[in-house]
């Protein structure tokens, strides 16, 4: 089972600032991706870029697909996190991430996850997309969250999307002891941001009650990202 995390920054083709959905399907179908999950997703909207992206990556692989609004830009554009997947949903459901108290902080946003579940060759699992907020204030609310979800939860899960923080980061130690990174099994380079000169780890994988076989950051330019596919065996 192969699972994928890939900021796409609505869809928008890095090199030529266009939006361009068959390039990030070709993205997933080169990996052969069963689950990926999509941060910077845009929606049906009244403006022309805001289309279901979701819904076109997923109808271009032939796969199912969900979309959880987080918020909408210009007060009616929706944005937030997505999920296509080759298996289909068992469940699924939009997880809202609390707010920081003070709204006013610099480029706030609400922020949310993705989470479903899957029954694959008999099994339950658990997989998670989010893409965290940019203060400490959200960041910490975003990390005690996607804790309590790991917490609670009583099957194989994965973590996975945009934290938008560097391994070292203390904030992010709650899920370090919750949860195993696939970055120790990618022999390459793992910075996934920018594309063009990867600088920083910002995406990740994490998980529990799997066997990692593999994972690697795909050092190919699609958005402002990198991707990473982790293979799993359950």
């Amino acid at each position: 089972m192969k699972i994928m995390t890939f900021n796409i920054q609505h869809a928008k083709n890095f090199l030529t600032q266009e939006i361009d959905i068959p390039l990030f399907i070709d993205a997933i179908k080169k990996q052969n991706a069963d689950i990926c999950g999509l941060n910077e997703v845009y929606n049906e909207g009244p403006r022309e870029c805001n289309t279901d992206q979701a819904g076109a990556i997923g109808k271009g692989l032939g796969f199912y697909d969900f979309f959880g609004e987080a918020i909408k830009t210009g007060g009616e554009n929706p944005y937030g996190n997505a999920m296509v997947s080759r298996y289909p949903f068992k469940s699924v459901e939009k997880v809202d991430i609390p707010d920081i108290e003070d709204k006013s902080t610099p480029r706030f946003e609400h922020r949310c996850a993705v989470k479903a579940v899957f029954e694959i060759d008999g099994k339950d699992i658990t997989v998670i997309t989010s893409h965290f907020g940019l203060s400490d204030g959200e960041k910490q609310n975003a990390v005690k969250k996607i804790c309590e979800l790991v917490d609670e939860c009583d099957m194989p899960v994965v973590i996975m999307g945009d934290f938008n923080m560097r391994p070292d980061d203390e904030k992010l130690k709650p899920l370090f002891e919750r949860l195993n990174d696939t970055t120790v099994m990618d022999k390459g380079q793992t910075n996934t941001f920018r594309s063009d000169e990867p600088y920083c780890k910002i995406d990740y994988i994490l998980y529990k009650g799997l066997k990692c076989v593999s994972c690697v950051t795909v050092n190919e330019i699609y958005s402002d990202h990198l991707p990473i596919v982790t293979e799993f065996e359950l």
